[in-house]
């Protein structure tokens, strides 16, 4: 397997686990097109990026598009950025190291007004040897 998929797998397993699962937040990766149901809900892409240490190793972030209410303010994103946090932040899932998360602020989603967006993100290390 190669590194960008090991990466990939390493962080559905997250979203897939129980433990996510009892958390009740809905995630899909970025390129899933079906109905997501009513918000809350989280979108999630992994973004290479950087130079690499070799050719066995790579470096990112994880974008997680966190989608609520629009008009239940700041509150019920926070709370999931911070659900994020406990599952993700300095944490080692398979061979990815994850790091410190930051959350922009909440804007209107420019597709479907009725629905608040912001980004967390999480930088991560996946360190192979070539």
């Amino acid at each position: 397997m190669g590194k960008y998929r090991a990466v990939t797998d390493d962080l559905f397993s997250v979203f897939a686990s129980q433990a996510w699962r009892d958390e009740g937040v809905k995630v899909f990766p970025s390129a899933f097109d079906g109905e997501k149901g009513d918000p809350p809900y989280v979108r999630y892409t992994v973004v290479p990026s950087g130079d690499p240490l070799n050719s066995a190793s790579t470096s990112g972030v994880l974008l997680a598009e966190i989608y609520t209410a629009w008009g239940e303010g700041p509150g019920p994103s926070s709370d999931i950025a911070d659900t994020l946090d406990r599952h993700l932040q300095h944490r080692a899932v398979g061979g990815t190291q994850l790091f410190s998360s930051s959350m922009d602020r909440q804007t209107r989603d420019k597709y479907n007004q009725s629905l608040a967006r912001s980004i967390y993100s999480l930088p991560y290390s996946r360190f192979g040897v070539a």
